[in-house]
This record gives structure tokens, C-alpha cells and sequence, in this order.
């Protein structure tokens, strides 16, 4: 029933940067390679591999940097304009089609959503994290929410992990029924423990000997995420570590941390980086001591990537990574960390075991297999209006 009609993605941004733009770049390549006809409405597309179908609207919203220092304004002027632009795109547009909006888009078919910001502004409240209150997107956000999650305007919402489903039954009444889980996938020709052949390259590159127990930490809120107990972990270990951190955000306050543990030589500041395939293999574990989350891809981009994963079990992460099985679960707390690690980078044949089921659990998130699943959702919407007796649609439909 697929051949009768065209799927199209509503997305601020395509590409490989990471978040809701990875997932609607890697369906969309999924989904080409099938035979389907894919088209996507966005602001930019960074990869030119998978350009098929794509139609740019407000291309020039690319100029705002959306991971600047100002990146809050940037966001405040640049996802408001993008979502109605792309909305009356929607709304003129003629065919028979379902409409996939990844939260850009006021209007449509499925909703994917990747993060309930209510339930993410909860946690940071709640750890005393009140740096929020300052930016302003928030209220751009929080009605944009409201009026797609609260009104039952798409046919489908889809949750990428059990945690992302209970919280839109909490905070915004979606009913069970119309909510479909299904989780983000990895891409295994990118993430693979063959990219161990960049290994001493990459060490090289920060200065690091071959036999030296390195310790990757990746992501762009370092409070959020963890990082000041990541470093405090290193002062704990019996291990002499080296902690490499990826991800943008202000480095000053860690790197005074690490000055103050005596740790300045072992905690290494990478910044921003676009090549992870290759440095994951470089690095003998990933640790994620997060306070919130919805699926983090990073945790299953290091396990495909051949890489023990010690995290925080929250968001999806409680969905994929079982204790002591394919990883370990962790405290935001120093003491445990550390523990963790000199018991995991000490015995090799522990390592082994995590890296060769970590490396199976990913298995089964490769994007073909996920973009299945979306295409059996596809599936059941389309029985649902050949059900309706004049061929109408219900309110909130793309079609």
C-alpha cells in the first residue's frame, strides 16, 4: 500500500550532527534504498548522499548557529520561523502522503518526539539546575508542546523510548493508543569496531601512548551530563585514566575542576568533534553519568563501536543496557564511577564480554530494521482511512 503514496519528514536540520536530525537523515536514506518515495522539508542538509526528495524552506535559517554561545537566541528566532513556514508548506501541498513531523511542524500524521522538555525541565529542577529559566525558546517550546502533544492532533505520537511513552501520558494526556514506541537506530556501517585501524592515529593525535587506559566522555551539557563526575572519578580510580571529553560547551569551570584534583594532565578537552566513528575505538570505555535522557545514541554508537558503556539508567538508556550484561549502570556519584571503572579496565576478559554483547545489543538497532518498524505504523494508518466510509481523515491529518 506504500506504492500509493509518499511519506514526507518535517525537520529543522538533516545530517549526521546527532539528535532528531540524525534520525530523520538516517530514515530518509533508509527509506530511499527501499524504493519508497521519501521526500523531507528542511532548513539545511549537511550530508549530500541522501539529497533525494529533500525541499529546502527558509534556507537562510541556516545562518543562525544553533550550537553558538547564542545558541538560545539563535534557536528562539530560527525553530518558531522554520515550524510555520514549513507548516504552510504542509497545508498547500496536494497528494496522498503521510506527514512525519519531528516536533517542526504544526500539523501532520506522527509526531515523532525525542525529548518531553517538560519532563527534562523537571530533572533539572529537581538537581537544582535553574539555568534554564533564561532561555527564552523555553516558552516557544512549551507552547508548540502543548498545542501538538496536548490537542491529539497527529494520529500516531511516536516515543523513542518506554520512558519518553510514560511521560507523554503524564505531562500531556496522550492516550495509550496512539502512542507507538519505537527507538532510534545506529547506523553499523559508520559505528564499527573495524574503525579500530584509526586507533594509535588518534591517540596520537592527543598525545597518548598506546597502553594507556583512556576514558571517553561525549556530550554538548557537560553539567547536565555528568562531566564534573566523570572528573572527580579519575581522583578516585587506582587506574592512572585519561579522561577525553567531546562536546561543545564552556570547558573553563571542568578545566579549573581538574586543575584544582591535580588532574590537569589526564583530563583531555577535545570540543566539538564531526569524526566519533573513528575516536570511539580509540578509547577503552564511554562513561555517561547523565542526569536525563531520552534514548542516548552515544551509549549505542559506543557499544557498535566495539566500546564499554557505563551510564546512568535513565531514559532509554534503562531500555538497552542491562547491568553487568552488555554494561554497566552508574551513580552520578565519584566513588562509584571509579569503582567501576578499575573493575572494567582491569580484567580483560570482563572488557571482552561487555565489548562482544554490547556489540550484539546494537545489532538490533541497525536503521533498516527501525525504519521497518515505522513502515508497519505507515501500515496501520492507511487501514485506518480505508476504514472511514467516505474516505475522510481525522482532524490533525497531513493528508
Amino acid at each position: 500500500m506504500m506504492d500509493e503514496l509518499y511519506i514526507l519528514q518535517i525537520t529543522l536540520e538533516m545530517g549526521f550532527g546527532g539528535g532528531s536530525e540524525c534520525v530523520a537523515y538516517e530514515l530518509h536514506r533508509a527509506w530511499l534504498s527501499l524504493g519508497l518515495d521519501a521526500r523531507a522539508l528542511t532548513s539545511l542538509a549537511t550530508e549530500s548522499e541522501a539529497r533525494q526528495g529533500v525541499t529546502f524552506v527558509t534556507p537562510w535559517l541556516a545562518c543562525c548557529d544553533l550550537r553558538s554561545r547564542f545558541r538560545h537566541l539563535a534557536t528562539l528566532i530560527a525553530v518558531p520561523l522554520f515550524t510555520l513556514a514549513a507548516s504552510w508548506s504542509v497545508s498547500r501541498s496536494r497528494g496522498s502522503r503521510i506527514v512525519v513531523s519531528h516536533g517542526d511542524a504544526l500539523l501532520g500524521d506522527v509526531c515523532v518526539v525525542h525529548a518531553v522538555n517538560k519532563a527534562s525541565l523537571a530533572a533539572k529542577w529537581g538537581a537544582g539546575y535553574y539555568g534554564w529559566l533564561l532561555n527564552p525558546s523555553n516558552l516557544w517550546i512549551a507552547w508548540r508542546d502543548w498545542w501538538m502533544l496536548g490537542g491529539g492532533r497527529y494520529q500516531r505520537v511516536v516515543a523513542i523510548s518506554e520512558r519518553v511513552r510514560r511521560q507523554l501520558k503524564e505531562h500531556y494526556n496522550v492516550p495509550d493508543e496512539r502512542i507507538v514506541t519505537i527507538p532510534n537506530g545506529i547506523n553499523l556501517a559508520r559505528f564499527t569496531p573495524a574503525n579500530a585501524i584509526s586507533r594509535a592515529e588518534v591517540r596520537r593525535e592527543f598525545g597518548l601512548a598506546k597502553d594507556v587506559p583512556l576514558v571517553l566522555f561525549v556530550g554538548n551539557q557537560f553539567r547536565l551530563k555528568g562531566l564534573e563526575f566523570a572528573i572527580r572519578s579519575l581522583a578516585e580510580m587506582n587506574t592512572e585514566a585519561v579522561l577525553l571529553v567531546v562536546g561543545g560547551d564552556k570547558q573553563a569551570p571542568f578545566k579549573r575542576l581538574a586543575e584544582e584534583l591535580g588532574l590537569g594532565e589526564r583530563v583531555i578537552f577535545a570540543g566539538a568533534r564531526s569524526d566519533l566513528p573513528r575516536i570511539y575505538p580509540a578509547a577503552d570505555a564511554l562513561v555517561l553519568p547523565t542526569l536525563y535522557e531520552t534514548f542516548a545514541l552515544v551509549c549505542l554508537e559506543a557499544m557498535a563501536s566495539g566500546l564499554p558503556v557505563l551510564a546512568c539508567p535513565v531514559g532509554g538508556i534503562e531500555d538497552y543496557l542491562v547491568h553487568d550484561v552488555n554494561g554497566f549502570h552508574i551513580n552520578r556519584d565519584a566513588a562509584d564511577i571509579a569503582a567501576r571503572l578499575d573493575l572494567l579496565l582491569s580484567d580483560p576478559s570482563l572488557s571482552a564480554r561487555i565489548r562482544e554483547r554490547g556489540l550484539a545489543t546494537a545489532q538490533n538497532y541497525a536503521w533498516e530494521k527501525i525504519a521497518a518498524q515505522y513502515l508497519n505504523m505507515f501500515d496501520e494508518l492507511i487501514a485506518e482511512r480505508t476504514q472511514n466510509s467516505h474516505g475522510l481523515i481525522s482532524p490533525g491529518s497531513g493528508i
